[in-house]
């Protein structure tokens, strides 16, 4: 199982990532505002991340484009679907309380901690890089200037962070699912 992930994790880094900023851009043309393109590419990650195996795909750029564009086209019907009284948002001030769920909001808060804790386990320039391009946004130029590395670094330590922290998180949701496990057999034999 840990073998498939790590060939899954690899290849995400690999074939995946460097389309990432490719995919922005598009989705800013395409869209104009209607998704949210930082939600579509995590969803993205996560359905890709999700299969079980990626030997069947030919053409990686193409399978991401796709799983990109459908994640949206989704989160756009979704949104919609939400949206069932015509109101102004003047109108909706009122109604909406813009605050998350509590039960989101530890949610996110709990994976924080988890990615923080996750990054802190990598070097400073590595974790910066990290931060520099996928939080922050900036470009493996931009970053390269601030870091004093060059873009190929960038480009190197970002694949190579990215693959460790998604081969722990897999590591990890593996142990929690063998716990889960085992803790269900415990139960059934009880």
């Amino acid at each position: 199982m840990n073998g498939e992930r790590d060939i899954i994790t690899a290849w995400i880094a690999r074939e995946i990532v460097p389309h990432e900023g490719a995919m922005r851009k598009w989705l800013a043309r395409r869209w104009r505002g209607a998704v949210d393109a930082e939600d579509v590419i995590q969803e993205a990650y996560c359905r890709i991340a999700g299969l079980a195996r990626v030997d069947h795909i030919d053409n990686p750029a193409a399978y991401f484009h796709r799983t990109v564009h459908t994640a949206a086209t989704d989160m756009a019907r979704r949104a919609g679907a939400n949206n069932l009284a015509s109101m102004t948002q003047e109108d909706w001030f009122g109604v909406i309380d813009s605050r998350p769920l509590q039960d989101r909001a530890l949610e996110a808060s709990e994976e924080l901690r988890r990615v923080n804790a996750l990054l802190s386990n990598l070097s400073d320039t590595c974790r910066r890089v990290i931060e520099l391009r996928r939080i922050e946004g900036l470009t493996r130029k931009e970053t390269s200037e601030r870091l004093g590395v060059s873009e190929n670094d960038v480009k190197n330590l970002l694949v190579r962070g990215l693959q460790k922290v998604l081969k722990t998180m897999a590591e990890q949701e593996a142990e929690g699912e063998d716990r889960e496990q085992a803790r269900r057999k415990v139960q059934a034999n009880g």
